[in-house]
This record gives structure tokens, C-alpha cells and sequence, in this order.
């Protein structure tokens, strides 16, 4: 009963909020040669993969470097949902080159990936020592983050989401130290995305945005940046798969954005932690993932939530007074018109999950520190029954 109530209350109780410095606009990728400067850079490690280099982003981070006069290191042995191992080797090599500041351009695995590195030259050890909150002792190297896709929320958050490959989960890094001292977006970068992509990384931003809303943790301050998120992804996210226009890939790049200072302030949810052990085990989309089960996380938390939901009908486009119970229905009903009208993936088994994997799932959720956050309680049972619907 207190966890669930104490969500009516948040806002009273505390109000934190802590964002790196943020630079937002079109052809502003040429920038990241003068950020790196400021921070004090002189050889920089740039983190990056192999598709933006083929889409020639990156030739466009290295031109910057070299007019800032700078030297660099390209690092790109990176994957999908990045790995232990992955996140270790960088570091090593950052350390071989003697690099002093890292730059991570990319989606969430490129921008975590650099975010795992910066932890491991300064603080030495595994990547898996830091797993949980606070374990962060010494002060990471300067960090600059360029988000490509729409969704992530990294560039601006105090998490790293790393591949634990011999225990098949994802662990959670939370710190204070792992948001970055500049995020650097430009919307530019999305016109090159592939539509799936536009898909699946706009809808992480919706379930960032949405358990943002609804965390216990939430305040004044993460509400605004969660229904602007929310604003922006209701106008332009279906429009951004279906004809990724760069005025609606721009909407999804500032919606991602508000949506990472939001959950990055507010913490998250059931959604996030059910999706990490499934992508931990699977090694699947995340966004995919998310947008599979967010339809029934958001079911289970409504009774909890109602005094939030008018305002939440609204920003999704309902121009009229509702009651709670209304807008409960109406909440429920955008999203899924949502999900379905930008082609979003439905069902957990589409996706390649397992039925009899589902028990293992939730038991791990349980253990993942985004369910401590959720406006509604939850057991290992209730967690088994959300998998099962989203099956």
C-alpha cells in the first residue's frame, strides 16, 4: 500500500534533477572536435560501430576532431547490446593509446559501450564490479555522447546497460558519474536510420517517457520533460516511421531527449525491468522488447496511477474532460494505436522468446533495480502473468 500511494505524493517529497550540459541541432555533429577541446582533450577515443561509419557519421566526427586539432583513436568492436568483454577490450586499448577524453557516438551500444569504458580506465577491475547503484568510486574520464537514433535516452542518463555474457543477463550500471559532461545531438544523424530502427528506438523513448510519468520517483520537473516527451511522440512518432521526414525525425530526437532527463531523474519501471534479463538471454532489440510489453505494464499500473491519467489523455490528443476511469480507457487505447500504427512488434514469441523461459524472466526482473521505482508493486507472480499476456 505505501509503495503504490507513495507515487501521489513524489513530487511533494523531494525534487532532484541533474542533466549534463546539452547541445541540440541540426548539423551540429561538426561540433564534437570543440566539445572534446573544452573538456581538455588532446587524444581522443571515439566510439562507434560499423554502420555509422559505412553512413558516414563518423568520418564527420573525425573531420571535427582534426580541425580542433586534436588526435584520436577509433574504436569500433562493439555489438548489439554490448558486452562484458567488449567494454574491457576498449578499455584496455584506451589505456594502451593513452587517451584522456572518450567520445561515444551511436545508439545505446556505442554510448554505453563508451560510458562501461570511461568506468573501467579510472576505476579499474570487471565491468561487472560496478552492477547496481553507487558503485563508482573514482571520477571518470570527460565524456561526450552523440545519440543516432531516437530513443535511447544514454547521452543524457546516469545508467549503463552492459551484456553480462557468462550469467546471460544485462546488468544495470546507476551512477551519478556515468552521465556524460556533454550530450550532442543532431537530428540529421536519424535521416540515415532504417525504418525499423526509427520504430523500435521511438518506442524505448514512449516507455522511457511513460514509466517516467509513473515512477514513485517522479516530480514537477521529470513530469514536464515526460509529457513533453510524450507530446512530441504522439504528433510525429507514426509520420517519422512512415515517411521519416526530418522535421518528424527531429520531433523524435527532442522527444528522446526529454525523455532521458525525465527517466534519468525519475528511474523506470516493470517494463525495463522485465526487458533487461529477456535481452540479457536473447540478445534482442531492446526498443522491440519494450514495445512489447510496455501494452501491459501500463495495463497493470493504471489502478495506481489515475490521478495522472487526464493529464496524460490529453497530451495524447483527447480534447475533452474525462473522468479517471475514461481516461484509463483512452490511455490504454492511444498507445496500442500507437504500437500498431508504426508497425512495432507485438508479441514477446515473435520476438523469439521462449515460453518456458518466461519463469526464469521474472524471477530476475525482481533483482533489477528499475522495479524499485514502479508504481506498483510486483511479485514474481505478477510479473509470470504480465510475460504470459505479452506472449
Amino acid at each position: 500500500m505505501g509503495h503504490e500511494a507513495s507515487n501521489k505524493n513524489s513530487a511533494l517529497h523531494h525534487c532532484k534533477f541533474e542533466v549534463p550540459e546539452i547541445i541540440f541541432g541540426r548539423g551540429l555533429l561538426n561540433q564534437i572536435g570543440s566539445c572534446a577541446r573544452r573538456l581538455g582533450g588532446n587524444k581522443v577515443f571515439l566510439v562507434s560501430d560499423q554502420g555509422l561509419f559505412n553512413a558516414g557519421w563518423v568520418d564527420r566526427a573525425m573531420h571535427s576532431l582534426l580541425e580542433a586539432g586534436l588526435n584520436f583513436v577509433y574504436f569500433d568492436q562493439i555489438t548489439s547490446n554490448p558486452k562484458d568483454h567488449e567494454v574491457e577490450a576498449g578499455a584496455r586499448e584506451y589505456i594502451r593509446q593513452g587517451a584522456d577524453v572518450i567520445v561515444g557516438l551511436g545508439g545505446g551500444s556505442a554510448m554505453d559501450a563508451a560510458k562501461g569504458i570511461a568506468i573501467l580506465v579510472s576505476n579499474g577491475g570487471n565491468i561487472r564490479d560496478f552492477e547496481g547503484s553507487d558503485k563508482i568510486s573514482r571520477p571518470l574520464p570527460p565524456l561526450v555522447l552523440c545519440p543516432t537514433t531516437c530513443g535511447t535516452g544514454s547521452d543524457v542518463s546516469q545508467f549503463a546497460i552492459v551484456n553480462d555474457t557468462q550469467r546471460h543477463c544485462k546488468m544495470t550500471i546507476m551512477s551519478r558519474c556515468v552521465a556524460p559532461d556533454i550530450s550532442l545531438t543532431d537530428p540529421e544523424t536519424l535521416t540515415t536510420l532504417p525504418e525499423e530502427y526509427i520504430c523500435t528506438t521511438a518506442t524505448d523513448a514512449l516507455s522511457h517517457a511513460l514509466e517516467a510519468y509513473f515512477s514513485v520517483a517522479s516530480s514537477t520537473l521529470t513530469d514536464v520533460n515526460a509529457i513533453r516527451a510524450l507530446s512530441l511522440l504522439s504528433d510525429g512518432l507514426v509520420q517519422a516511421v512512415r515517411e521519416q521526414r526530418v522535421d518528424d525525425l527531429e520531433k523524435m530526437a527532442r522527444a528522446s531527449l526529454h525523455a532521458g532527463m525525465a527517466f534519468s531523474n525519475s528511474l523506470l519501471g516493470i517494463v525495463h525491468a522485465l526487458a533487461h534479463p529477456i535481452g540479457g538471454l536473447y540478445d534482442i532489440n531492446h526498443g522491440s522488447v519494450n514495445a512489447v510489453l510496455l501494452p501491459e505494464v501500463v495495463r497493470y499500473d493504471l489502478p495506481v496511477v489515475t490521478e495522472k491519467l487526464p493529464e496524460l489523455a490529453w497530451t495524447l490528443g483527447v480534447r475533452k474532460e474525462l473522468t479517471e476511469r475514461d481516461a484509463a480507457e483512452v490511455v490504454e487505447e492511444k498507445i496500442e494505436h500507437m504500437l500498431d500504427a508504426a508497425g512495432a512488434p507485438r508479441t514477446l514469441s515473435s520476438l523469439g522468446v521462449k515460453r518456458e523461459d518466461l519463469p526464469q524472466l521474472a524471477r530476475q526482473a525482481l533483482s533489477d533495480v528499475c522495479i524499485l521505482t514502479s508504481p506498483r508493486a510486483a511479485d514474481e507472480g505478477d510479473l509470470l502473468r504480465i510475460l504470459e499476456r505479452a506472449f
